[in-house]
């Protein structure tokens, strides 16, 4: 016997429901009413404001293994995508047919009997959409779709072949592009009255109308997804679509005084792999570049163990005193021989590479701290704070204390 209890207030909905579980399950289920018990198989929590998703939240971190079925307000429609934020496998809305309601409760059990269980896209739409007759507004689903799809959490086919009801045509993306930046003139832009965020993906979508584009705030980032089309192994390959990027750059600092950092991940046709796009644009952004700085491509970083194993040395000790022999004993080469690998697999020699490293430690320092100019000079083994300003400047292209004045753009 499976039990189901039934979280709802509006006592007309309770007692129809309660009803209908009494008539269709009675060999089957029992009704558990009052205090919910930690051997619930299935509950329906009906959802009037904001904070009942916080209550199913907390809900299905204490009771793993029950099934949720969430009953939302036609007034708080556009919440929905919370049900797949949260990976609940079904929706019902208020007031839901009985046919739906049967429906709905007999795949829980089905998912119970058989341990599996998905997100039913065509379900959940048919309640929204059909039922309700209410506008489709494909946005929050597709991004919310993007946020599992990127953490890994998206495992079958069958998943994205249901993501046709919210992504126009075969508009899957095959790579990510991970961006940063700052604004150069805080004060203009509040004269101004425009918003970094909007201005940046409004001006990529008007230079990729042609194209498959998508934007997504992400740990208060931001993702812009592209489909690469198939001739190219590579977006660096897409030259038409690189000079766009790259002429969007110029444009926004340019016009705006926004200054922008794109690291750009592998292109992976399979879609189940496109979380890996994600962590290698991250790790691209946060890499001395081969080439350019505002725009970096995962497949320049090195992939040599050996001078992976020395810059992630580099990285845990930029802040002493390091010599390129100490790096070269690491793995054990000649430091002349050494020298030459490491500028060809990195793009730069080794006391280049070592200062690069450096100036991103202390754009972060100050970005994140209110240490001094002084104080982070000397953190980072600079003699003398001009030393470190005139270096910094060099390759940021502004004083630690202009950069200390810029204003980080965050994605929400």
């Amino acid at each position: 016997m499976y039990s189901i209890s039934l979280l709802v207030e509006d006592a007309f909905e309770y007692d129809m429901l309660s009803q209908w579980v009494l008539e269709e399950f009675m060999d089957s289920c029992i009704l558990v009413e009052g205090k919910v018990d930690q051997n619930l198989n299935i509950v329906v929590i009906e959802v009037t404001k904001w904070m009942d998703w916080v209550k199913i939240h907390r809900f299905r971190k204490q009771h793993l293994e029950c099934r949720i079925i969430p009953l939302l307000d036609p007034a708080l429609l556009y919440t929905s995508p919370l049900a797949l934020e949260f990976k609940l496998t079904h929706l019902l809305v208020k007031s839901v047919k009985k046919h739906t309601f049967i429906r709905t409760l007999k795949r829980a059990i089905s998912e119970l009997t058989t341990s599996e269980g998905s997100i039913d896209y065509d379900e959940l739409f048919k309640q929204i959409d059909q039922e309700q007759n209410v506008e489709r507004n494909p946005l929050p689903f597709q991004e919310a779709f993007f946020r599992r799809l990127l953490s890994g959490e998206v495992s079958t086919e069958e998943e994205i072949l249901q993501s046709r009801f919210f992504l126009p045509g075969d508009a899957v993306p095959n790579v990510i592009c991970f961006i940063q930046g700052f604004v150069h003139s805080p004060t203009k832009r509040e004269k101004e009255g425009w918003s970094a965020p909007i201005i940046i993906q409004n001006d990529f979508r008007s230079r990729f109308q042609d194209c498959h584009l998508s934007f997504l705030s992400y740990r208060k980032h931001l993702l812009m997804l592209l489909q690469v089309p198939p001739e190219f192994e590579s977006l660096k390959y897409w030259n038409e679509a690189e000079n766009r990027i790259l002429d969007t750059i110029q444009a926004l600092e340019e016009t705006y005084g926004i200054q922008l950092y794109i690291g750009v991940g592998t292109v992976y046709r399979e879609p189940l792999l496109l979380h890996r796009s994600y962590k290698e644009a991250c790790k691209a952004r946060r890499t001395s570049p081969y080439d350019r700085l505002q725009l970096r491509y995962f497949e320049e970083i090195s992939k040599d163990p050996q001078i992976q194993i020395c810059t992630d040395f580099i990285s845990r000790n930029c802040t002493d005193d390091l010599s390129i022999k100490k790096v070269a004993d690491q793995i054990n080469l000649s430091v002349p021989y050494f020298s030459r690998i490491f500028k060809q697999e990195t793009g730069r020699n080794f006391v280049e590479y070592v200062t690069f490293v450096r100036m991103q430690r202390a754009v972060w320092l100050l970005r994140h701290t209110d240490h001094t100019i002084e104080w982070i000079a000397e953190e980072l083994g600079y003699n003398t704070p001009n030393y470190f300003s005139g270096t910094f400047k060099k390759y940021v292209s502004l004083s630690p204390r202009e950069y200390r004045a810029t204003e980080e753009i965050i994605f929400k």
